[in-house]
């Protein structure tokens, strides 16, 4: 749980488009269809894009932070530091649903028919 809450609420965005892309590997992988692959790749970018966003917030909120706070102005090296590895928390989970959906797509394409031409 302190993974999810170091990455803040986009991570909870990226937890759903987790869920929503892995059901939909798991049905190309069972039964390859060109259609679901067309989904896989449009929530593969909607990923690409909440985890980035989630990261950049993070950073921005951790700027504006260490700007706004007296005490972390004196010495700003370790709340960036831990407001830059708590904003890589929405690249760690972007990048690993990523890396499973796509690792189930593999094995729904190697399954697939191929035509004989």
């Amino acid at each position: 749980m302190g993974f999810m809450r170091a990455g803040g609420i986009n991570m909870f965005f990226l937890l759903g488009f987790g869920i929503a892309i892995g059901i939909t590997a798991i049905r190309f992988a069972r039964n390859a269809d060109p259609h679901r692959l067309s989904i896989v790749r449009a929530l593969t970018w909607a990923v690409i894009a909440s985890s980035l966003s989630g990261f950049i917030g993070g950073l921005v909120a951790t700027c504006r932070y260490v700007v706004d706070n007296p005490e972390a102005t004196k010495d700003p090296l370790p709340s960036l530091l831990v407001g830059f590895s708590e904003s890589c928390a929405n690249l760690l989970l972007g990048g690993g649903i990523l890396v499973i959906t796509w690792s189930l797509v593999a094995f729904g394409v190697r399954r697939m028919p191929h035509d004989n031409l």
